[in-house]
């Protein structure tokens, strides 16, 4: 699965490239993005790079993303289309799982995954971030990172790593930090961006969604909400209380934190964060979510009431194994 010489011997031979992450993405997902696109385009090739949901306020620093489009023509046709971050199409959009002339598909990724509809897979989880998976490659290739393509990986990093706080970071990590920024990444304009430039909104939503926050089973399981009414009231978007499940986890004696989000749209999307014992992948991926082992989420047709049970029920079992 982490099959490097086969995928670049994919991507020498083909000329027009689409390059796709998730909807609703995260700093993994459009840094890895504009990474793969910016190599491709050094390699002389034709890329579209797209998203569903275009890139985040807090992301629009990175080199190359004004590039990205949030809208496809169904009449292009691409030699190779790659996923990266993913490994479903319908987790991209439904126009990129209709489009009929996407030529080979390939995913690269670092989640453990239990399916993907990819004919090339480049899995590595020993990556801490899918853009390091495209780091590697790129490595594999002789090709060296410039000032763009190491800012968008550092940023990849530091989103993956929790800006190496979390359980994926180790000497490793440090290692190849230290080599992006010696390429030219700025590690203050990836915090300036990404931690130090919140709207005020952020702060009000979060206020109000740190009073639903409940402690339960002995003290082991945190939730926090964050509803429609909320939104209308701060003037926030969804989009920033991304990050807010590290709340409810960074209680004392919490082992597993939930963060439900009411979509407005009948559906719920539920982040789940662990300290050390429980594998929140797993328990995600039972009711077709997925991510990391200490940091994945689902989307659930469900009323608040239904998702919270359902999510809790999994979790006092987790926690009983």
């Amino acid at each position: 699965m982490n099959d490097y010489a086969g995928i670049i011997d994919r991507l020498k031979g083909a000329g027009r490239f689409l390059v796709a992450s998730h909807y609703s993405p995260d700093g993994d997902g459009i840094g890895s993005t504009l990474a793969l696109g910016n190599v491709l385009s050094k390699m002389g090739k034709d890329v579209v790079l797209y998203n569903r949901d275009g890139v985040p306020a807090n992301l629009r620093f990175l080199p190359g993303a004004d590039r990205v489009v949030s809208r496809l023509d169904q009449d292009q046709e691409f030699d190779m289309t790659i996923m990266v971050d993913c490994a479903q199409s319908l987790r991209v959009s439904d126009e990129f799982a209709a489009h009929k002339k996407l030529g080979t598909i390939a995913c690269i990724d670092h989640h453990m995954l239990e399916k993907t509809e990819a004919e090339v897979l480049l899995l590595d989880p020993t990556a801490a971030s899918a853009g390091e998976v495209v780091m590697r490659l790129m490595k594999r290739a002789g090709l060296e990172a410039d000032a763009d393509v190491a800012q968008c990986i550092y940023t990849t990093l530091v989103v993956d790593t929790g800006f190496f706080k979390y359980s994926s970071t180790n000497a490793h990590v440090f290692e190849l930090a230290a080599e992006l920024v010696k390429a030219g990444a700025e590690p203050w304009e990836v915090a300036k961006h990404m931690d130090e430039s919140y709207p005020a909104s952020r702060m009000k939503l979060l206020a109000r969604s740190l009073s639903t926050l409940e402690i339960d089973l002995g003290g082991r399981y945190a939730t926090m909400e964050v509803s429609q009414d909320m939104l209308a009231a701060t003037g926030a978007t969804m989009e920033v209380s991304d990050e807010f499940a590290t709340f409810p986890r960074s209680i004392q004696d919490v082992e597993v934190a939930a963060l439900f989000r009411d979509l407005g749209d009948g559906a719920i999307k539920v982040s789940l964060r662990s300290k050390d014992i429980v594998d929140v992948s797993a328990l995600a991926r039972s009711m077709g979510g997925g991510g990391h082992a200490r940091a994945s989420g689902v989307r659930m047709r469900a009323t608040m009431a239904e998702a919270k049970l359902r999510i809790k029920t999994a979790v006092e079992h987790a926690l009983k194994g």
